[in-house]
């Protein structure tokens, strides 16, 4: 991991510790306000330091008096949990409560980064990565089925009665997701849907409290290239990120510049996870065949023989909403052929629900 994210991470656990002090103060403050016996007993216990330093500045026998002041101490923490427990407290009202007990909210154990310290880390980079994409834009009760309705394909199979089916996997996968659910393969022509439930499992999945990363696959290529070549230190490290996070999407497969170094990172990315088990949804407008002219059987392989493949069928839903949006115009009097169209699926609403297909 980066140094600017680790140390972004180390601000926001001292953060924590900070936050655990005045939490601790006020519960101190409490306590000694509504139990005055326990806040003499306080008062003792907080001058244990400073008797120590007598003690030992003093000197005698040394080792005697500092097992009596332990005793002392002792004796008096037990007597201050059952005035504590006596008046309706629990008996570690008055602990220090880390969120990470590990470490103590300092980041360190044995002079290393902690592991809460990596794994927030991680999430700060994830975050990053995710700024692009727009998965609050997206939701399984947004995706309409009724675009794919009277609609066949050209082997005369019934898109409406098949994408019910892809839709309700696609639920039932972000219902029950776990680390180990299995990686999805998402193909067909453009439009039909592939994207919008992507970002639908990512969003039902991120409140399920994982960790997920979405991104095309050309960006996120982009981005480990600029990593790998750069001379000067990176904000993150992109690859190290989409191996270990809990589900890697990536969307548009196949509209990355072919190169050696892309097809050995995909292939790496692909592997790696099927290796440890992670799963990765993987979006593409080629079929099977655009996809073996285009990458190495390695890759083709893992896609089709260990992925759940899903086929996306029916007519591009942009288009159609296009063409719906320009016949409405029309007879509203509100077309404008003197000027081209531009047309941004995130600002419909949701009656056609497959916005970012």
């Amino acid at each position: 991991m980066n140094e600017t994210v680790l140390q972004e991470a180390m601000q926001q656990i001292q953060l924590r510790r900070y936050h655990a002090r005045l939490e601790y103060e006020k519960r101190l403050e409490e306590v000694n306000r509504k139990i005055p016996p326990l806040a003499e007993i306080n008062t003792k216990l907080a001058r244990t330091s400073l008797i120590l330093m007598d003690i030992l500045r003093k000197g005698g026998d040394v080792r005697k008096q500092v097992e009596q002041l332990q005793d002392e101490n002792l004796e008096a923490q037990h007597i201050a949990e059952q005035l504590l427990e006596s008046s309706g407290y629990p008996t570690d009202y008055l602990d220090m409560h880390y969120i990470c007990e590990k470490c103590q909210d300092t980041g360190y154990v044995n002079g290393c980064y902690c592991d809460c310290v990596r794994n927030l880390a991680a999430s700060i980079g994830i975050a990053k990565m995710n700024q692009r994409a727009q998965m609050e834009l997206s939701d399984f009760s947004q995706f309409s089925l009724e675009y794919y309705k009277g609609k066949t394909t050209d082997k005369n199979e019934d898109c409406y009665a098949h994408m019910c089916k892809v839709y309700n996997s696609c639920v039932s996968y972000a219902d029950e997701f776990t680390k180990s659910s299995p990686s999805l393969l998402f193909y067909g022509g453009a439009g039909l849907g592939k994207t919008h439930l992507s970002l639908s499992i990512a969003r039902k999945v991120i409140e399920k409290g994982y960790e997920v990363i979405y991104d095309s696959v050309i960006n996120l290529l982009e981005q480990i290239e600029r990593e790998h070549f750069s001379r000067e230190n990176t904000e993150m490290d992109t690859q190290s990120l989409l191996l270990s996070v809990d589900l890697l999407i990536l969307d548009d497969l196949g509209t990355e510049f072919s190169s050696s170094f892309n097809i050995s990172a995909l292939y790496n990315i692909i592997n790696t996870r099927l290796n440890r088990g992670l799963p990765t949804i993987i979006s593409t407008n080629l079929d099977y065949q655009g996809i073996l002219r285009r990458y190495e059987e390695r890759i083709v392989s893992r896609l089709f023989a260990v992925y759940k493949c899903m086929q996306f069928m029916g007519t591009d839903i942009r288009q159609m909403k296009k063409s719906k949006k320009q016949r409405k115009d029309d007879r509203n009097g509100f077309s404008d052929t003197g000027k081209n169209e531009v047309f941004h699926p995130e600002l419909h609403d949701a009656e056609g629900g497959a916005e970012q297909a």
